[in-house]
């Protein structure tokens, strides 16, 4: 056995099967490391006699012993952690956004049967005791299987499209004007999202009010069939008309206190975890309470019975119905149960999001840059 060690920076060549004065090689290359890592050659061999130049290049196998003592194959790892890393908003966004539907879907039923009663309102507290007594504690969760199926490729999709908006923006716009690029990418983001969102909400709002449906995909295939494609993207233009302020308000607000508590701290800071739940709460709760309205009228067209004499025709319709008939206490049903869930839920999204985010790109960024193995370097991935 014949066991030499190259330290020089980078690989050279390619790999090759290769056979010298009775040796059995298992392959041909020239091979090296970064200064962290060493590079084994083992050489199985019958005879002692190999001259130095073919001793040099003989290599069997690759080991990489490096600071991080990654044990696993190379090439599929760091494929998949680059792929992370470049992907890491969605994928964050996704995580957190489960996280948080988990967490907050039985506050979202109370303020949802809140809002869908016509009748006089009674407190957050009164309707949960109620639900809990009609429905067991379960009845707090009806609709969530349609909820977490979607609230994943949503927050996917939505915190994509914002960041991928934003960094396109950015650098277009004077410092002064930077505010204009979070709130497109917070409206770009919302539009991208109303098609997977709208029908998702049709489904878990119809569970959370009635009992006509006994699970998700029943309502799923119960709307469908009484009104087709139309039926299940009923209130999308409700949706654009909350979703969209809601995100830009949302997200310059954020943005701005974010920017606000780390302008005087190093180029790399972060905020700690205590300044994301609190940027994050006041962001969302700032947004809800100016978008209450237009949930209620969301929540009003969503939870009609498909198929049946329809109340409400559109979103000015809604708006003047509950107007004329509840004044503004009606359009601004729910509204507390609505800030006490957006305020948990801008804080749990944000802390989590940015958690995520910074797990991933941590994982890639610790890769050596060069790796040994495959003949290809890879760069980390810029935050």
């Amino acid at each position: 056995m014949v066991r030499e060690a190259a330290e020089t920076s980078a690989v050279i060549g390619s790999v090759s099967k290769t056979s010298a004065s009775g040796i059995d090689v298992g392959c041909h290359a020239k091979c090296s490391s970064s200064s962290n890592a060493t590079v084994e050659c083992r050489i199985s061999s019958a005879s002692q006699d190999v001259s130095g130049s073919e001793a040099e290049c003989l290599v069997h196998e690759f080991v990489l012993e490096d600071e991080f003592s990654l044990s696993f194959p190379l090439l599929g790892t760091d494929k998949l952690r680059n792929i992370l890393a470049k992907n890491r908003h969605a994928i964050s966004g996704a995580l957190a956004g489960t996280f948080v539907s988990l967490c907050l879907h039985p506050v979202d039923t109370v303020k949802t049967v809140i809002q869908a009663s016509r009748m006089e309102q009674k407190s957050a507290f009164h309707v949960f005791k109620r639900i809990v007594s009609e429905r067991g504690l379960m009845g707090l969760y009806r609709g969530i299987a349609s909820n977490i199926a979607s609230s994943a490729p949503i927050s996917a999709v939505y915190t994509f499209t914002y960041e991928s908006v934003k960094a396109a923006l950015l650098p277009q716009l004077p410092k002064e004007y930077l505010s204009i690029a979070h709130c497109t990418a917070g409206g770009c983001a919302s539009v991208a999202t109303s098609f997977i969102f709208t029908p998702s909400e049709r489904i878990k709002q119809q569970m959370q009010v009635g009992f006509r449906y006994q699970t998700c995909w029943s309502a799923f295939v119960g709307i469908l069939g009484k009104g087709g494609l139309p039926s299940l993207y009923t209130g999308w233009d409700a949706v654009l008309i909350r979703n969209i302020p809601h995100s830009i308000i949302k997200f310059y607000t954020y943005e701005s206190l974010k920017h606000a508590i780390l302008s005087s701290a190093p180029p790399d800071a972060h905020l700690n975890t205590l300044q994301t739940l609190a940027c994050g709460g006041v962001a969302a709760s700032t947004a809800a309470l100016f978008t209450t309205p237009f949930d209620v009228v969301k929540t009003r067209l969503q939870t009609q019975v498909p198929g049946s004499l329809q109340q409400y025709r559109g979103v000015l319709h809604t708006l003047q119905e509950i107007a004329t008939h509840e004044g503004l206490k009606g359009l601004y049903r729910g509204l507390c149960p609505r800030l006490a869930m957006y305020i948990s839920q801008g804080a749990i999204f944000f802390a989590s999001y940015e958690f995520f985010k910074r797990v991933f790109y941590l994982d890639v960024s610790q890769l050596p840059v060069s790796v040994v193995g495959n003949g290809q370097g890879m760069e980390g991935v810029p935050s």
